[in-house]
């Protein structure tokens, strides 16, 4: 996700294995609903932020998940940052 040009919330040494929280694109272009629902539609998904210090989003990375299915997330979260054409930070 950073080589794509996301910001996590926490740098990694105090990143948890389990979620990682990710500030959302400061791009107008981004609007979270689309962002969601167009990977729903890639059979992703990922959650809200439910933080008040930042606009964020989270991706799970517990349960039967390997690292397969990790890059997968990336591929199709890429893919939708092409289709909506919003920038990165």
């Amino acid at each position: 996700m950073k080589e794509l040009g996301f910001e996590q919330l926490l740098p990694d040494n105090l990143q948890a294995p389990i979620i990682i929280t990710f500030k959302q694109p400061n791009d107008p272009k981004f609007n979270f609903e689309k962002f969601y629902n167009a990977l729903s539609e890639k059979n992703f998904l990922i959650y809200p932020g439910k933080l008040t210090v930042a606009e964020t989003f989270r991706i799970g990375c517990i349960g039967n998940l390997d690292e397969q299915d990790m890059m997968d997330t990336i591929k199709a979260v890429k893919e939708v940052v092409t289709e909506l054409g919003f920038t990165l930070n």
